[in-house]
């Protein structure tokens, strides 16, 4: 939730593109965050707000097991970002850089930029 804050208040800019709004929208409501429609709504409402919306031109297709990981470093290619946060250890976490974009956990990114 601090990284979101963050985000909010502007210490860093938040990309995204509307394909990875609709995947993270998806994943918020898996039963193990225990959110209700209406709390996605307050979540998501103020990041959108502040975020930076890419729509990607670039096609990217490294990561093979799963292919939607591939948005992200489209979005993130395009959107030039410096670093990409992810919760993703297997595939995304394990490349650690993609066209000099650093890949961290939300732990690493939290100690290292805020």
């Amino acid at each position: 939730m601090k990284i979101i804050n963050a985000a909010i208040s502007r210490r860093y800019t938040f990309v995204i593109s509307p394909q990875l709004i609709e995947e993270l929208e998806r994943v918020l409501k898996y039963d193990k965050f225990g959110l209700s429609n209406q709390e996605i709504r307050s979540l998501l409402t103020p990041i959108m707000k502040v975020a930076e919306i890419v729509v990607p031109t670039t096609s990217v297709d490294i990561i093979q097991r799963c292919p939607g990981d591939n948005r992200v470093l489209e979005c993130a290619l395009d959107g030039k970002c410096d670093v990409i946060t992810t919760g993703d250890r297997r595939d995304l976490f394990s490349i650690k850089t993609f066209h000099n974009i650093e890949i961290l956990s939300a732990r690493q990114f939290f100690e290292k930029y805020l």
